[in-house]
């Protein structure tokens, strides 16, 4: 539009005799309509917050004392269609060391002591002496270090065409090594006298790429720098698969450590954008409208904002569960959420020019809660409660209920070392403004225990703090002449015709309705009835009131700032 402007502007100036007010006129226009048309074109473009890092690190597998999470290895396989580049990265980028040229999957193993058993490699203590055929972590080194691998190869091909099983090693330099020993014993039996070598004692550190054929590719011990693999270029989008497995294919490439008392550590690390293709169609279903898709983008982009650090101790930003957000790859990856990602690239909510602590769950059941009676944090005055008309109330578990006996309640409480005798009754003594459980005592016959706040959901792994708790042992009473009210007869006194006395546990008690119809209730409850509604910890967006919102013509920004009160997207 604007090229095409000034060229109609330019045709008024041909000619030697274009009249000076003419020419004038024209250039006033054109000085006006410019930054018109520039607004029309860029004005509905936002600012990217400044801060989102490019690429983000997501852990795989890896062990954590922390989190109690431990799924390191001590092995796996991966694959890409057009191949692999593994390689070396430094703070100086990523260099290609050796190249995978077909879709055969390669196996990245660590360095360590395995025996052959049942078809497989069992790893074993060097100090003892398993039976059946060993693999050590000694090795020998022969000759002296190459400047390149092409020079390190012509030497690697004599020794191969001798008989010798040698291999590229990568430590910083390159060498040629060659055996698995169990020790160094065996390697100077089988050595010595035959060829010069040294002795490579094991490492910690030492990771081994062999060929699908079972040929070492690689062995890489580098101290400066990280065994990363990328797929080649071939097919857009570049993917790799781990273990054979449809359901773990990735986007950018891998990054393998072994860090101290665990197996290896396998990071994922991509652009940000292409991390949140496969988080977002997790969380919120791809058919929902697109503003609440940019809305989930948007909070999911802000979380991992906030978590860049969790998981530092172990060299990467977020793990790829619910312990941060779960991440599933490009097997979920679904065009409508990737293109509401790419609708709100780099933005977040911010909360007086910082990252906001965002957070979100499936349905509030009417209102959301503030953060203070969940998880008793303060200072987030954009964590509270706010109204949620807007959810359809059709969603998983909006309504629910679930049953417990009291044998099973307590023989929770015993699990868990609280010593509380027979259960007497489980009771709400508190509420948020909300209507949320707040307070909870479970009465047993010789202790009891107070849960608050988010404690009254997980203790007995409730779906929200929203619920109302009824029982075999409920009676009605009348309050006054308009009302009733339910109760429990256990410990409350009666007159009989023996006098006042009080409703002992053991008892059952015959009671006589307004209708003349006689029936028996158990003192104490033997089944609690938890009757909810909503799903989720309640707190910041619920996920069907940003759908109902949507749906309703609600933009992005306007779902996410009413859910998180004060805040911008930006």
């Amino acid at each position: 539009m604007v090229g095409e402007f000034c060229k109609r502007g330019l045709n008024f100036d041909k000619g030697r005799h274009v009249r000076r007010t003419k020419y004038l006129h024209i250039k006033i226009t054109i000085l006006f309509v410019l930054p018109l048309i520039i607004v029309l074109l860029f004005g509905g473009i936002c600012c990217a917050y400044p801060g989102v890092p490019e690429q983000v690190r997501i852990g795989l597998f890896f062990s954590d004392s922390k989190t109690k999470q431990y799924t390191a290895v001590s092995s796996f396989t991966i694959d890409g269609e057009s191949g692999l580049r593994i390689g070396d990265f430094t703070d100086s980028g990523f260099t290609s060391l050796v190249e995978e040229t077909t879709n055969n999957f390669i196996t990245i193993r660590k360095d360590a002591f395995y025996v052959k058993s049942n078809g497989g490699l069992k790893e074993y203590d060097p100090k003892s002496t398993p039976k059946g055929e060993k693999i050590g972590a000694y090795h020998a080194k022969l000759g002296g270090s190459f400047e390149n691998y092409e020079a390190l190869k012509v030497k690697l091909d004599e020794y191969q065409s001798d008989g010798i099983d040698a291999y590229p090693v990568f430590a910083d330099d390159w060498q040629i090594w060659c055996g698995f020993y169990p020790n160094e014993s065996i390697m100077q039996a089988e050595l010595g006298g035959v060829i010069e070598f040294s002795v490579i004692p094991p490492s910690s550190t030492r990771i081994v790429v062999l060929s699908s054929d079972g040929q070492v590719k690689l062995m890489y011990d580098s101290v400066k720098g990280a065994l990363r693999i990328y797929p080649k270029e071939g097919k857009e989008p570049s993917l790799f698969r781990i273990n054979s497995d449809s359901k773990k294919v990735y986007r950018g490439g891998i990054e393998v450590l072994r860090q101290a008392g665990s197996d290896m550590t396998v990071i994922n690390v991509l652009p940000m954008e292409e991390y949140l293709y496969g988080v977002v169609p997790g969380e919120i279903g791809a058919s929902s409208h697109a503003e609440a898709l940019k809305a989930q983008a948007v909070a999911a982009r802000t979380y991992t904002m906030n978590n860049l650090s969790k998981y530092g101790h172990l060299k990467f930003n977020v793990c790829a569960t619910t312990y941060s957000q779960v991440y599933k790859g490009f097997s979920v990856e679904h065009p409508a959420t990737n293109k509401a990602i790419d609708d709100t690239k780099d933005e977040i909510v911010t909360y007086k020019g910082k990252p906001a602590a965002v957070f979100y769950f499936s349905s509030s059941g009417g209102r959301t809660e503030d953060v203070k009676n969940v998880w008793g944090s303060d200072g987030y005055p954009y964590l509270i409660s706010v109204e949620d008309s807007y959810e359809s109330g059709k969603s998983w578990h909006y309504n629910w209920q679930v049953s417990y006996t009291a044998q099973k309640i307590g023989e929770i409480m015993t699990d868990r070392g609280f010593k509380l005798g027979s259960i007497q009754g489980v009771f709400i003594t508190k509420r948020s403004e909300a209507g949320r459980a707040i307070e909870v005592v479970v009465k047993g016959s010789k202790d009891e225990r107070v849960y608050t706040n988010g404690n009254t959901r997980s203790f007995l792994s409730l779906d929200s703090q929203w619920y109302e708790i009824t029982t075999d042992s409920d009676v009605s009473v009348m309050v006054n002449k308009e009302s009733n009210a339910n109760t429990q007869l256990n410990g409350k006194k009666v007159l009989t015709a023996s006098g006042l006395q009080t409703i002992s546990t053991s008892s059952s008690i015959s009671l006589v309705g307004s209708d003349n119809v006689s029936k028996k209730v158990p003192a104490a409850p033997t089944t609690y009835i938890f009757t909810g509604k909503g799903w989720g910890h309640s707190v910041g967006m619920s996920q069907e009131g940003a759908k109902g919102m949507a749906n309703e013509g609600f933009t992005y920004k306007e779902i996410l700032t009413h859910y998180f009160t004060g805040t911008k997207v930006e």
